[in-house]
């Protein structure tokens, strides 16, 4: 019997505070139940249970010991839960953060289907503009953003394509204030920036740098985009939000040569050791045919 096992029976001896009553659940003998216990402190080198009668109670060594081990069951548990599923469907809670062009062109045409072949898998899809806290918030996966990750040590980062970006504006906008010939002429135009991104750089080509002070934020990109039409100033989106209104000409696209391209599109997952299978299929579903 490997140490592990042994750490798995001293859990349940712990918590059953009894010999009799652990080997009862764990379907063995008494006997053999007390033989490991004594072979794994022994191995340790140290007393786990202090011995009054039938009464067991853990020593220093045991508590610190019964902690770790609660941890390590639970990631047995989870683990063979993983396993047994891997020729399964999956099935529980997966709860999905999707930028809201991305859940409407990738995701809700497609919906239909997948559940139709998981059907034991209940979903909470939040169309939102913003990466989650995985570590404080309930979210699986986060799908469709630019930004690096937050916490990048413990989140797992893919691309799922890339895209380029646009600054533009209304004609009216143009009409009123002109266009702006070089970078530097930017800081004389308004720009309307996003409030949930840290930073108001704009992104460029590599060697070039600028940072303006936005004229006012809003907090979607719908917004920014309706603002702009209507003459409020200078946006910076990625091509896919603001293509068709450059080709019916209610935005114009200025200083493209500095736009940032091939930019990263990404999709997130905490970072455990393994993938749960939910996690997996959706990915496989929605995403791996368009990387």
């Amino acid at each position: 019997m490997s140490d592990l096992d042994r750490f798995e029976l001293f859990t349940c001896v712990a918590q059953a505070k009894s010999l009799s009553q652990a080997a009862t659940q764990l379907g063995m003998s008494k006997a053999s139940l007390s033989k490991q216990i004594k072979q794994l402190e022994s191995a340790l080198k140290v007393d786990l249970f202090s011995r009054s009668g039938y009464k067991l109670t853990l020593t220093i060594y045991g508590e610190t010991l019964l902690k770790q081990a609660l941890r390590l069951k639970h990631e047995l548990d989870e683990t063979r839960s993983i396993c047994q599923q891997f020729h399964n469907e999956p099935e529980g809670l997966l709860r999905v953060i999707v930028f809201t062009h991305f859940a409407k062109k990738m995701i809700f045409p497609r919906l239909k289907p997948f559940l139709q072949r998981y059907p034991k898998l209940r979903l909470i899809i939040d169309t939102s503009e913003r990466i989650p806290d995985f570590e404080h918030e309930q979210a699986d996966l986060a799908i469709g953003f630019s930004l690096p990750a937050p916490n990048s040590e413990e989140i797992i980062q893919r691309s799922m394509g890339t895209t380029y970006y646009v600054l533009c504006a209304s004609p009216a906008y143009f009409a009123e204030y002109g266009f702006p010939k070089t970078l530097e002429d930017l800081h004389q135009h308004n720009y309307i920036g996003h409030n949930c991104r840290d930073q108001v750089d704009i992104k460029l080509q590599p060697g070039f740098t600028l940072s303006i002070q936005p004229y006012f934020l809003v907090n979607s990109v719908a917004s920014m985009i309706e603002c702009a039409k209507e003459g409020l100033g200078l946006v910076q989106l990625p091509i896919y939000k603001v293509e068709e209104l450059l080709q019916e000409k209610k935005l114009i696209a200025v200083l493209s040569e500095y736009q940032r391209t091939n930019e990263h599109i990404y999709y997130y997952y905490p970072k455990y050791r393994y993938v749960r299978p939910s996690i997996q299929k959706f990915i496989d579903f929605f995403i791996k045919e368009i990387e």
